[in-house]
């Protein structure tokens, strides 16, 4: 028989890039669900919250379209634990930052509460957190996969922006925000927990799918890759420490960047506006002040030294109040001048009328 060789290249390279795939989306993640078989009960290192009963392990249609294994919940009607997990002690590293991941799906009504949380963390504020949930609440939409993204900061990082949210499935945007914690200190370990509680309803179901714990360091999956869609709002980067492009000193500055930067627009938040000037309290000094000022210093009053500028550099934000500051005193300089020209004007109008008035009555 005659091989279609294009159609064994295709082959192949769809192979490679399969294998790539399932390659990318299982790297770094913690957590192994290689236990996850069809049945009930615990699986390997996920065990039960709720009945046997209520945690049943099926094929069914994942977030991306595809046929795999997905955990579902079922009430028993006792409205307490309904389903979901708690996972034995995974290790970490207390000085890195770390992100969880799952997929959930809720049906048949909104019952009963879904819970996302984590262990051996405080809040962001420092404030220890012995129960710590990303998010609970109830989903926006039934019937829907929400992929859930919530983060776990080094307990070193003093930052109190929480990144984490709830992403729509269908379209990639994030629809609600979660919080974020931090580790503690003395934390050796956490556990990755999703449950579905106090839901009284035996006809509801809900479906968790692909959970994942991975350090945060570069080279884990964008949450756009996991949502596996084109997210309809921008891409945020978070980096708990400073940024160097072309530098490994950024000295005292979170961003530091050995080269030139072009952009649209940037925006300076400053204080202080230099609109004072024209207040009348303001000690505008004078021509004659500026002039001595110059003559000693080779520059204007309050503005810097060239060298000290090519030395350090300039602030932005300061400068163009400075700027705007010299504007303005010129302007009132101008304004004045101004003044006083048309004051001369006057006068020597007047006095020229004077001297024809006296030559007309000689």
């Amino acid at each position: 028989m005659k091989l279609n060789k294009p159609l064994l290249r295709a082959r192949i390279v769809f192979t490679m890039l399969i294998g790539f795939w399932c390659t990318v989306s299982h790297a770094q993640n913690l957590l192994d669900v290689n236990a996850w078989n069809i049945g009930s009960g615990s699986a390997g290192m996920f065990s039960l919250s709720g009945l046997p009963s209520e945690n049943i392990r099926e094929w069914g249609e994942t977030p991306h379209g595809h046929r795999g294994i997905i955990w579902k919940s079922i009430p028993g009607g006792d409205a307490q634990a309904d389903g979901g997990w708690n996972t034995t002690d995974i290790t970490i590293d207390p000085s890195k930052m770390y992100r969880m991941t799952v997929w959930i799906k809720k049906s048949n009504s909104t019952s009963g509460r879904t819970y996302f949380g984590c262990r051996s963390v405080s809040n962001l504020d420092g404030v220890a957190n012995g129960n710590p949930y990303f998010w609970n609440g109830v989903l926006p939409k039934l019937d829907q996969w929400y992929l859930l993204v919530g983060y776990i900061h080094a307990h070193t990082d003093a930052s109190t922006v929480h990144l984490g949210g709830i992403y729509d499935g269908s379209t990639g945007q994030k629809v609600l925000s979660m919080t974020d914690f931090k580790f503690t200190a003395s934390a050796t370990s956490t556990v990755h927990r999703a449950y579905l509680y106090y839901d009284p309803n035996v006809n509801d179901k809900q479906f968790f799918y692909a959970p994942r714990l991975e350090v945060v360091n570069g080279n884990e999956p964008s949450v756009e890759s996991l949502l596996g869609v084109s997210s309809t709002q921008s891409s945020l980067a978070y980096f708990p420490g400073k940024v160097g492009i072309k530098t490994q000193t950024p000295r005292e500055y979170d961003l530091a960047v050995n080269g030139p930067i072009r952009s649209k627009e940037i925006k300076v938040e400053t204080a202080n506006w230099p609109d004072y000037v024209f207040e009348e309290a303001y000690d505008l000094k004078t021509l004659t002040e500026i002039e001595q000022f110059i003559k000693s210093n080779g520059h204007l009053p309050e503005l810097p030294k060239a060298k000290d500028a090519e030395r350090d550099g300039i602030s932005l934000g300061e400068m163009n109040k400075i700027l705007l500051k010299k504007i303005e005193e010129l302007t009132l300089h101008l304004i004045e001048n101004e003044n006083k020209r048309v004051s001369l004007e006057e006068k020597l109008s007047a006095l020229e009328s004077l001297i024809l008035q006296s030559q007309n009555n000689f």
